[in-house]
């Protein structure tokens, strides 16, 4: 049977985390963590959490939200994550759960059902090929495993695909040719700095511009705030930004995006607030740094040339309810 979660329900999502989780990349998480990021998250919806059980036992969940803060959240419902234990993990058992999602989504009044990064229950996964490094949030359904190819067959389609690249920063140094080049640009009145709402301008005004709800509401108060933001400066008007800067807990140089506003663009301004920021967050003691972009980004190669490797691949799915 598939029934909707129960508060008494927390145990068995934590077993069904730590035994099935790992092996699809997924961060392993105390008790305290998982009840933190996602069963006590403020988003984290009962009403659209259903769980497979056989014979009283707990075989695995599918769980989602819906909000009218989240971005396109007047339109989305937001699938966050889908574990079974094996021998349940099949097809049918996956579209079954799927089916429960979607349809609590249509009873809400959404007519999609997204995997973006834009749901607001991060839950963070391991970087292969590192020493337990993780990352803190999923933009999509990673491509190598089964449950891609599920929900493809189960209707969704892929709208975009995300790269998650990494490095680390023990020896990371600022080449001595992109500090040549940070002097060619002061020259031209173009620097880059830590943001000082005392002497830098149009910050809001630049963040707007990019057209990003989530930079919109998460940058302009990191500067209001004095954590350490960096902006790439026209003058004393501000052209783009990066960060705000700090190391989380997991080792992670925090990274919120990189952006320029149009009218300042070619300038090599992304190319320059990239640097400064790996530079300043392993002043910071951060140990990594990980990322996601496009496939088509030309922003890519400048995190290649910074040194990072791509490690995994993720599909931003959605399907038309």
């Amino acid at each position: 049977m598939i029934r909707t979660y129960l508060p008494g329900d927390a145990g068995a999502i934590f077993e069904i985390w730590n035994r099935v989780g790992p092996a699809m990349g997924y961060a392993p998480l105390g008790r305290d963590a998982l009840d933190r990021l996602f069963l006590n998250h403020p988003d984290f919806s009962p009403e659209h959490t259903f769980l497979l059980e056989e014979a009283g036992k707990i075989l695995g969940f599918v769980s989602g939200c819906t909000g009218e803060h989240i971005p396109k959240g007047n339109q989305r419902g937001y699938f966050t994550a889908l574990m079974l234990c094996p021998p349940a993990d099949t097809p049918e058992n996956t579209a079954a759960l799927l089916s429960c999602l979607e349809d609590s989504f249509r009873a809400a009044g959404r007519s999609v059902c997204a995997v973006t990064f834009f749901n607001p229950i991060r839950l963070p996964w391991i970087i292969p090929g590192t020493p337990g490094h993780q990352h803190n949030n999923l933009p999509g359904i990673p491509t190598d495993l089964p449950l891609y190819g599920r929900m493809l067959a189960s209707g969704y389609r892929e709208s975009t695909r995300e790269q998650a690249m990494y490095m680390p920063l023990a020896d990371f140094a600022v080449p001595p040719a992109v500090e040549e080049r940070a002097a060619r640009m002061a020259r031209e009145g173009y620097t880059v700095a830590r943001y000082d709402p005392r002497t830098h301008k149009g910050l809001r005004e630049m963040v707007d511009a990019l057209g990003n709800a989530m930079w919109s509401a998460e940058i302009p108060a990191a500067g209001e705030a004095g954590m350490n933001l960096l902006v790439g400066l026209c003058g004393d008007v501000c052209a783009g930004f990066t960060g705000p800067i700090y190391p989380e807990a997991s080792g992670r140089g925090y990274f919120a995006g990189l952006g320029v506003a149009p009218q300042y663009e070619h300038h090599g301004l992304g190319k320059l607030l990239f640097y400064r920021l790996l530079q300043q967050e392993k002043l910071a003691g951060a140990e990594y740094m990980s990322l996601f972009t496009g496939e088509s980004n030309p922003a890519r190669l400048i995190y290649q040339e910074a040194g990072f490797r791509v490690v995994r691949s993720f599909s931003v799915m959605l399907k038309e309810l």
